[in-house]
């Protein structure tokens, strides 16, 4: 009788081994890929997992799609600030030609002014030679005239382009600086979703991903069981 009670207790011994090691073997995986740590995870729990896990990736490659959507939108913000400088520059270049031109519209106001004063002299007290001057005052007011037409044209001119391009140089440079921020925004926002994020996947690893599970549950998870 005693002969038979060891036996039993060896072979439940034995069983017991078989079982824990059939147990170890089947549980030899967990979710993060990594060697399994911690408490073996119920199929309750392992769907769950399963279940955070794929939210998990499809966060992962939205996050991955906003980051390169981003990168293209600062790089097409960087492009745009290029543009507006080129734009910029020009302008400014015009501006310059601008101060030449306002400098010849001084120079012919100076003219007109001199020119008048000699008229007003000749009425005033006509010389002896009056005919001659006449004549030459008459010459000089046709040239004053013919260049008092050239710079109201050129005025005009200066007029119809320099203010317009004024105005579209102003609003490309308030869009540039709205796409700026905006980038700038966008970046910001993504910052803190992949810190979230991040965090997130260190609290599933911890309570997932690190755990190990048995193949059997897996299977029987991935089977809708």
């Amino acid at each position: 009788m005693v002969q038979q009670s060891i036996s039993r207790l060896l072979l439940a011994i034995t069983l017991a081994a078989a079982g824990t090691a059939c147990q170890a073997q089947s549980a030899g995986k967990s979710l993060g890929g990594k060697a399994p740590q911690g408490k073996l995870m119920t199929r309750d729990e392992l769907r769950v997992c399963m279940k955070e896990r794929q939210s998990q990736q499809a966060r992962a490659a939205d996050l991955e799609k906003r980051r390169v959507d981003i990168a293209a939108e600062v790089e097409a913000v960087n492009r745009q600030k290029a543009e507006v400088q080129a734009e910029r520059d020009a302008f400014n270049a015009k501006v310059a030609e601008g101060r030449a031109f306002d400098e010849r519209v001084k120079a012919h106001g100076e003219r007109v002014a001199e020119f008048n004063q000699r008229v007003k002299a000749f009425q005033d007290k006509p010389p002896k030679d009056a005919e001659r001057v006449r004549g030459q005052l008459e010459a000089e007011g046709e040239a004053v005239a013919q260049a008092d037409t050239a710079i109201k044209a050129e005025a005009e001119k200066w007029t119809t382009t320099m203010e317009p391009a004024r105005t579209a140089l102003n609003e490309h440079i308030q869009a540039q600086q709205a796409a700026a921020a905006a980038a700038i925004e966008h970046r910001r926002v993504l910052n803190e979703d992949i810190t979230a994020y991040d965090q997130s996947l260190a609290t599933w690893t911890l309570s997932c991903g690190n755990r190990p599970y048995r193949e059997e549950d897996e299977k029987a998870v991935r089977a809708g069981k």
